[in-house]
C-alpha cells in the first residue's frame, strides 16, 4: 500500500474505535441484566407456570365447536327473522290492497257524481236559455 492511504485507513480505524469508546458506557453488561430481571416487579414465569396459564384456555378443536354452535344459531335465527318478515309482508300487502280497493271504489264515486254534476248543469241551463228565450 501507499503511505497515504494506509494513514487515511489508520484515521478511519481510529475515528470509528473513538464512536464505540462513546458508545460503550451506555449498554448493559450480562451483570446488569441479571440484577434488571432479579429487581423486576414481577418476575419472569417459568415454563411450567406459563403452561399452567394457557391450560384453562380453549383448545382449537373446542374454539371450532363453538363456531359450529354460533353458526347453527344463527341460521335458525335467520330462518325465524325471514318467517316474521314474510308474515309482515303479507299483512302489508292485506293493507296495501284494501287501500287500493277504497281507491278504486272512490274513483267509481267521484265518476258518478260527475256524471250527476253535468246532468244537473246541462239541465240549469236549458232552463237558463228558456229563461232567456222567454224575455
Amino acid at each position: 500500500m501507499e503511505p497515504q492511504p494506509l494513514e487515511e485507513v489508520v484515521r478511519n480505524v481510529d475515528m470509528r474505535l473513538t464512536r464505540v469508546e462513546q458508545i460503550l458506557p451506555t449498554l448493559a453488561t450480562k451483570e446488569d441484566l441479571r440484577v434488571a430481571i432479579a429487581e423486576a416487579i414481577a418476575p419472569l414465569a417459568t415454563k411450567v407456570e406459563l403452561q399452567e396459564a394457557i391450560a384453562p384456555l380453549a383448545t382449537k378443536v373446542e374454539l371450532q365447536e363453538v363456531r359450529s354452535e354460533l353458526r347453527e344459531e344463527m341460521r335458525h335465527e335467520g330462518e325465524r327473522t325471514r318467517r316474521h318478515f314474510d308474515v309482515v309482508a303479507e299483512r302489508l300487502e292485506g293493507h296495501i290492497r284494501l287501500i287500493a280497493e277504497g281507491q278504486v271504489l272512490l274513483q267509481e264515486r267521484f265518476e258518478d257524481l260527475r256524471t250527476d254534476l253535468k246532468a244537473d248543469i246541462a239541465q240549469l241551463d236549458r232552463r237558463v236559455m228558456r229563461l232567456e228565450a222567454a224575455r
